[in-house]
């Protein structure tokens, strides 16, 4: 929004209230914060400056509320978190509700990129990823090495083989997740490993899509192992003959970030949950 009337209208307050607090802040700072042009004013270079200054203030003070919250004991318990894979949450939340029925829960599903975003805003407790995320700010936690396994239809005639090599299916069409997931991105780098250049038929956002259409035989596509519980009968899965054919499930949180006594017992639970249900 670049004009000072619509966005004195949005903040309830008079035009002249709003323009006399702009030029009040910016005599302060002994700088302006907006270029004029016309009925028109846009942030220069010290004003975007300032609005990230003030978006981090923002996002510190919410924080703080939660937390005198939680320790005052005003707030019902809630963990909130994302997670870059969904096959395992399903089982996950309900064996946690199931022990702890009050507990509220709120999930995110994201890309790698978007729980970093999350993460360092506190709009998180911490991410389940089964991609490192790497930031100044961020600690992560492996939790278990994931096997990967090739899926094809019973149809296709690789499903007669005990095990595969990954050189066998280099001229195979392939089924996966765009580009920017933690699982794709991994997959592309044990190719890339074996000097083997992916060949996508389909490319989808919603995984769950994938192993339907591998039952089609429309291609194959490679699978980990937590997500081969209650398999389609029309798949097999195919254990792959190489050491690198894993993909490593851990935990991404703030370092500077505050577990509630909540957000820290389902911490505890995920690791546990991963290490005894999964492996």
């Amino acid at each position: 929004m670049n004009n000072i009337t619509e966005a004195a209208k949005r903040l309830n307050i008079s035009q002249p209230a709003l323009s006399k607090a702009i030029a009040s802040i910016e005599d302060e700072l002994g700088v302006a914060l907006f270029d004029r042009k016309g009925r028109h004013i846009y942030l220069n270079r010290y004003g975007e400056l300032m609005l990230n200054y003030i978006d981090s203030a923002f996002r510190e003070l919410n924080e703080g509320e939660r937390i005198i919250k939680e320790l005052t004991g005003i707030e019902s318990g809630q963990v909130t978190f994302a997670v870059t894979f969904p096959h395992v949450m399903p089982l996950l939340i309900q064996n946690y509700v199931s022990r702890h029925p009050n507990i509220k829960i709120k999930q995110y599903q994201a890309i790698s990129e978007r729980a970093t975003h999350l993460i360092l805003n506190n709009e998180v407790d911490f991410a389940i990823s089964s991609s490192k995320i790497e930031h100044r700010d961020i600690s992560w936690e492996p939790i278990i090495q994931d096997d990967i396994y090739l899926t094809v239809s019973k149809e296709h005639p690789l499903s007669q083989c005990i095990s595969i090599e990954l050189t066998q299916i280099k001229d195979e069409r392939l089924i996966g997740q765009i580009e920017g997931y933690g699982f794709r991105d991994t997959i592309d780098h044990i190719l890339k490993q074996e000097g083997i250049v992916p060949n996508y038929q389909v490319e989808v956002e919603d995984s769950s899509a994938i192993l339907k259409l591998v039952a089609m035989n429309i291609g194959i596509s490679f699978t980990p192992k937590q997500a081969l519980r209650n398999l389609d009968k029309q798949i097999v899965a195919i254990p792959i003959n190489n050491e690198h054919c894993y993909r490593e499930i851990g935990l991404a949180y703030k370092k500077s970030h505050y577990f509630t006594e909540v957000a820290s017992s389902f911490k505890t639970f995920v690791n546990d949950y991963f290490q005894n249900h999964i492996t």
